[in-house]
Order: C-alpha cells, then structure tokens, then sequence
C-alpha cells in the first residue's frame, strides 16, 4: 500500500476527513474509488469514496459509512492508502518514499556513505535518515544535497559540505 495522505481532523458535522496529502499530485484524489484507513502501510479498513474537495494544501473526503463528526475524529493521524498499482508519479523523476529506503548512499566523488533507513517528513521539509553501521546521518531532503536517485541502480548521490557528515 502506499500513504497518499494522512488524516489531520474531522470538517463539519457529517463526518468529512481533511487530509494533508502526501503526493504531489492533489487531482489524483480526484479519481478515487475506493481507500483504505490504517495506521501504517499495512492497509486498514476499505471505504468508498463519496466525495472529494481540493483546497490548496488540503483534501476533504467523504467517505462511506463515516457519518458523523465523532466517526471522523476518531480517524485522526490515520493514513489514506492505495495499492501500489493505483501509484501515481509527479514527473519521471519522482519517486517514493519506500522506494529510496535501504538504497546505497555514495558522494559525488563516490565515496560510501550508508543506506537509506528512513525519511522524515518534517514541517520544515525531508530529512533523510543514513545509516552507517551504528552511525546516523541526517541529511536534508533537497536538491543542494541530493544531487542524484536512482532508481534502477538503488543508489542515491549526495553532495557533502563541511560538517554534513559528523
């Protein structure tokens, strides 16, 4: 499954989500028939999609057999989650998150790094979480840093400046 979205409160009294979406494509909630709720990639409960609302940086959803406020307030922080198949991509060279974690950190000049554990999605932006041994790295999740992902070789390219790596 992937997290499209994630929960962050109940909107009105008929038990419609808001949705703080995790993909950079908001139309694609546009065609939803059906997702899941759960609190991780594992899926959860499935619900047909009732209707959709795009705001700027959020999504509203109605969803059947969630009718009242009280039903909705007790999905906050859940996931929204499609199958893999139903992924969309933003560009050619978008990716996702699962796909990155455990891939091969090199830098530009191709020294070892570590492999991708984890990525934080923080107000501030991404973090990516390296490890190395028992040795974690946190690097910033944009382009000044992550020069390069690639996919089909599961290696990611970074560019170090002093300090990043202490």
């Amino acid at each position: 499954m992937i997290a499209i979205g994630q929960i962050t409160k109940s909107v009105g009294i008929k038990g419609e989500l808001k949705v703080q979406p995790l993909t950079d494509v908001l139309q694609r909630f546009q065609s939803l028939q059906t997702v899941w709720l759960g609190s991780d990639d594992r899926g959860g409960r499935e619900y047909a999609v009732e209707a959709v609302r795009l705001a700027k940086d959020h999504v509203v959803l109605k969803l059947s057999g969630i009718s009242q406020r009280s039903e909705a307030d007790a999905l906050k922080t859940c996931y929204v989650l499609v199958p893999d198949d139903q992924a969309v991509r933003g560009t050619t060279s978008s990716y996702f998150v699962h796909e990155v974690i455990g891939m091969n950190v090199v830098t530009e000049e191709g020294a070892q790094v570590g492999t991708v554990s984890d990525v934080l999605r923080l107000p501030a932006g991404d973090t990516w979480v390296i490890r190395n041994g028992d040795k974690e790295i946190l690097i910033p999740g944009v382009k000044e840093f992550i020069r390069n992902v690639d996919i089909g070789k599961q290696k990611v390219v970074i560019h170090v400046i002093e300090g990043l790596l202490e």
